[in-house]
């Protein structure tokens, strides 16, 4: 059985300076959604200037000024990815009313334009259907035209590629036709539309509960399965409950999670506990 390593660091992910360039080989993960009122105070304690812009009614301003924040983090996980190494994000849109001004945030759109700013190649996305069971599928004006819009049920897994294909050593060979997946996997997998249930977050802390919203393990066991070899490294930047380190332990792959959030720590030894036997 081989042995894989996994390691949390609590600090903002805008700055890694303990990793060096190149050491990470797959990114897996899910940021603070901009302009989704449940993250506005994790965006305005890094930038200050959101809390200012959202008093002022200037929703394009703090959609912007959010997404500074975020694009600090892409350029990071840029860095410290080997070439030819993925980043799969995923990420919602947003619709919000600032100073009576209803409009879509697209954060799908922003992020793309921001990784491909740091040399990242944009792949085809996949469109995650969230299962759910909502008695209406609309908002605003019930039957009338022309006031109602269309609601989000469905929020965007974004795939990025360091450059071109990754070469593979000799030894990476024996790595790759061990990490091969089946037929019905990659059927199932590398299409561009996923149904999948969401999950209820499990937490530890009130605190930390306001603001998770992880995705589920099935989810992020895809992606590593998909786009990393056993043994190879995948780090979350946002690592939250840990799900993605989870999903690591279970596919032969080492781990590495960040968070701003030293609340979410008993949640995410609680996470790996059954996974693996210490976290370290």
């Amino acid at each position: 059985m081989m042995v894989t390593t996994h390691r949390v660091i609590f600090e903002s992910a805008t700055s890694l300076p303990d990793l060096p360039d190149h050491s990470v080989d797959l990114v897996v993960t899910s940021p603070p959604y901009p302009m989704v009122a449940m993250w506005d105070e994790i965006f305005a304690l890094q930038e200050p200037g959101i809390q200012s812009s959202l008093e002022a009614n200037d929703g394009v301003g703090a959609f912007s000024s959010m997404h500074a924040v975020l694009d600090e983090v892409w350029r990071e996980s840029a860095r410290v990815l080997r070439p030819g190494g993925f980043v799969c994000i995923n990420i919602g849109d947003a619709t919000r009313t600032v100073g009576g001004d209803f409009r879509l945030y697209a954060n799908h759109a922003r992020i793309t334009r921001a990784m491909e700013r740091v040399g990242m190649h944009a792949l085809p996305a996949i469109v995650w259907r969230k299962q759910t069971n909502a008695p209406t599928k609309f908002m605003g004006s019930g039957m009338l035209p022309s006031g109602a819009y269309v609601t989000l049920e469905h929020e965007y897994i974004l795939v990025f590629r360091n450059g071109g294909k990754r070469s593979f050593a000799s030894g990476e060979r024996d790595h790759r036709r061990r990490s091969a997946f089946f037929w019905e996997e990659r059927n199932q997998w590398f299409s561009d539309l996923w149904d999948l249930k969401g999950v209820r977050q499990r937490l530890q802390t009130d605190a930390s509960r306001v603001r998770s919203g992880a995705f589920p393990f099935e989810l992020a066991f895809r992606l590593i399965n998909m786009y990393s070899l056993h043994g190879d490294t995948v780090m979350d930047p946002f690592v939250g409950t840990g799900t993605t380190m989870v999903a690591a332990v279970s596919s032969a792959r080492n781990s590495i999670g960040v968070e701003i959030d030293a609340r979410f720590a008993p949640t995410i030894e609680s996470t790996l506990a059954p996974a693996i036997p210490t976290l370290k």
